[in-house]
């Protein structure tokens, strides 16, 4: 038997309610280390942006709400050589953004954007 599962979605008509959408970035960036190593690197970031603010930098609010990962494809040792140190990220639109990685499986804690 198949189950089938409605959803309905409401918008709120309160004034000054604001839909935060998620804002999601994918692609290869660069690292640097606190040593100037540079370093090819993939990225998933995901985080809630205000939808009247395009391409702003994130508050410190949203910088808690970003999750992600960060991972070197050609060096499986990436992420626990660099587990708890502070590295730059720059990601394809030139963007930079100071990280660290929080687990072995990539995941990012964001300390800081650079712009």
């Amino acid at each position: 038997m198949k189950d089938i599962f409605t959803l309905q979605l409401s918008k709120s008509g309160a004034p000054g309610s604001k839909i935060r959408p998620a804002k999601r970035l994918s692609g290869t960036g660069t690292v640097t280390t606190g040593r100037g190593k540079t370093i090819s690197v993939e990225y998933h970031l995901s985080f809630t942006q205000d939808g009247d603010k395009p391409g702003q930098r994130p508050s410190k609010a949203e910088l808690k709400t970003l999750s992600g990962q960060v991972w070197c494809p050609y060096d499986g040792s990436f992420v626990s050589v660099h587990q708890g140190k502070i590295l730059t990220l720059r990601i394809e639109d030139g963007r930079q953004l100071r990280f660290m990685h929080r687990n072995r499986d990539g995941g990012i804690a964001v300390t800081e954007w650079l712009g």
